[in-house]
């Protein structure tokens, strides 16, 4: 029989998912952050309501209001852009202007607008012209806040100045507060991209197994542990016979679902620290620490009778599913690609034999 060859071909990234991974990265991003800004907005609506400063409980009410808003539009829509996320800087920039025309600038309001600068630039969605201007903006009403015109102009609730610097002291720490917890909730996010992209990179997209080149990896380090301590270690290489005949006979997701299903009873039949991947193809691998080949026969034995007397049904169909497997054990003078290749070797011994059957190497 000849032998299949499986081209591998890297996964292109379209700009569909990107932006759809952009999305998700904001709305992990701003759950976390959301909570503390709610909390924050809270008590400065209770504290202006008590201080009967009106024009200020009212906005931070509003901003406690919005704030919840996004929080409940991105539960709700998780799988899309949250329109109101964007619009966020613009209700802080609003909320500062009013604090400094209602108490002055010494009140230190305007800080909460540097918190904004960050975020605003991790928006890659967004041009870049825009995301300057608005940092322009941002700066520009900052820096007028230490202008002479702004620093002296009557407030509208003039407070004695031990007040406003009590006030200054709390908003410098909830600026440093809110950096502080912005970029810990973007290093979380990244943290978990990251390991999100690791595990799609790790694995088989159809079976959820190890794909071809992480079991490689794990392979190569059980094989030179197995060298130092002098342990058993077997390879088992499988095959679904007559693949070819399923997805002619009954249809492409006919032979997808049967490969999900041999790889959900390969991976629940064995032992936890046993490995088994997609090699390719119909072919499944299963990696046996500590196991001598007549340990293993036994083991690769039930699973090929496990799958032969298995009930294979698909849209009502009976779906005929055997496995032909070859074994074998590594010797110290061998290496990955040499095991390999005795297994495949015994695999075809077990095809040219009449299929349904494990062969030794």
């Amino acid at each position: 029989m000849p032998r299949q060859t499986t081209a591998v071909s890297a996964r292109t990234v379209d700009s569909g998912d990107a932006a759809q991974a952009h999305i998700e990265n904001s709305h992990r991003l701003s759950a976390r952050i959301g909570p503390f800004v709610a909390v924050m907005y809270a008590g400065f609506a209770l504290l202006f309501t008590y201080l009967e400063v009106w024009p200020l409980a009212a906005a931070y009410f509003a901003c406690l209001l919005f704030d919840l808003l996004i929080y409940r539009e991105t539960r709700r829509h998780p799988e899309r852009r949250n329109p109101l996320l964007p619009w966020l800087w613009v209700v802080v920039f609003a909320q500062s202007l009013l604090a400094v025309y209602v108490l002055g600038a010494d009140a230190g309001f305007q800080y909460y607008l540097l918190a904004t600068i960050p975020p605003s630039f991790a928006q890659l969605d967004r041009p870049l012209p825009f995301r300057l201007l608005q940092a322009a903006l941002i700066i520009a009403f900052f820096l007028a806040c230490d202008s002479w015109f702004v620093r002296y102009a009557i407030p509208l609730y003039p407070y004695p100045e031990y007040f406003l610097a009590t006030l200054r002291h709390v908003n410098t720490v909830g600026c440093c507060a809110m950096l502080a917890g912005g970029a810990y909730a973007q290093a979380l996010v990244i943290k978990e991209s990251g390991d999100v992209l690791r595990r799609v990179a790790s694995t088989d997209a159809l079976t959820g197994l190890l794909n071809r080149r992480r079991f490689s990896e794990i392979a190569e380090r059980e094989f030179a542990r197995s060298r130092r301590s002098g342990h058993p270690l077997t390879l088992a290489l499988g095959d679904i016979d007559f693949f070819k005949r399923i997805n002619d006979g009954h249809g492409h997701a006919a032979g997808d679902h049967v490969l999900q299903s041999v790889a959900n009873l390969l991976q629940g039949a064995l032992r936890d620290y046993d490995c088994v991947a997609r090699w390719g193809g119909e072919e499944f691998i299963v990696l046996l620490p500590d196991t001598d080949v007549a340990t293993a026969s036994v083991v690769v034995e039930r699973l090929r009778e496990t799958v032969a007397g298995s009930p294979w049904l698909f849209e009502g169909a009976q779906i005929p599913v055997t496995m032909t497997l070859g074994i074998a054990q590594f010797a110290a003078d061998e290496n990955w690609h040499t095991i390999v290749a005795r297994a495949d070797e015994a695999l075809y011994r077990g095809k040219r034999s009449g299929r349904n059957r494990v062969e030794i190497g």
